[in-house]
């Protein structure tokens, strides 16, 4: 079970409506399943090429290619490498431990779309390379506003399992 400061949790949230109808993103840091550090990071995708979106499996990359590129962070995200880069120094000098990522939905449920197994399971091909703990997925649907729906995801060979969490 994952456990999230209430404040934590709050600040998620705000960052996900903020940036709405665009995806917010970002990093949760702390110790044995319970987050203590919370890191707010750039959804850079409006700002890639076509030729950077490659990424994307090929159902959601001819969705992309089809939207202006304002567009596409409202149904996709890509964490600015330079301010995770920074998260995960920070959370390393604090002496805790990469507990989560986190990404919104805007317009769809609080469950991992077939992009987003995909992506988690790219990172999984260099987390191991970077001494990096498996990090939960989690994600904030904002289907309805006054009551968003927050959920955290373990991602293993191309499966998604829900995982309990608490705010407290």
């Amino acid at each position: 079970m994952l456990t999230i400061p209430a404040a934590i949790a709050e600040d998620m949230i705000a960052h996900a409506r903020e940036l709405t109808p665009h995806e917010c993103c970002g990093i949760l840091g702390g110790k044995l399943e319970s987050v203590s550090q919370h890191y707010r990071i750039t959804n850079i995708l409006a700002n890639l090429s076509e030729d950077e979106l490659t990424r994307f499996d090929a159902p959601k990359l001819s969705d992309l290619k089809q939207l202006s590129p304002e567009e596409r962070a409202d149904i996709a995200f890509q964490m600015d490498s330079h301010e995770m880069g920074k998260a995960l120094r920070d959370i390393r000098e604090h002496g805790i431990s990469l507990q989560a990522f986190y990404h919104s939905h805007t317009m769809s449920p609080a469950r991992p779309s077939q992009t987003d197994i995909t992506i988690a399971m790219e990172f999984e091909g260099y987390r191991e390379k970077l001494n990096l703990p498996e990090p939960l997925h989690i994600i904030i649907s904002l289907l309805n506003l006054d009551s968003p729906d927050i959920r955290a995801f373990r991602i293993r060979n191309h499966e998604a399992t829900e995982v309990s969490t608490t705010v407290s």
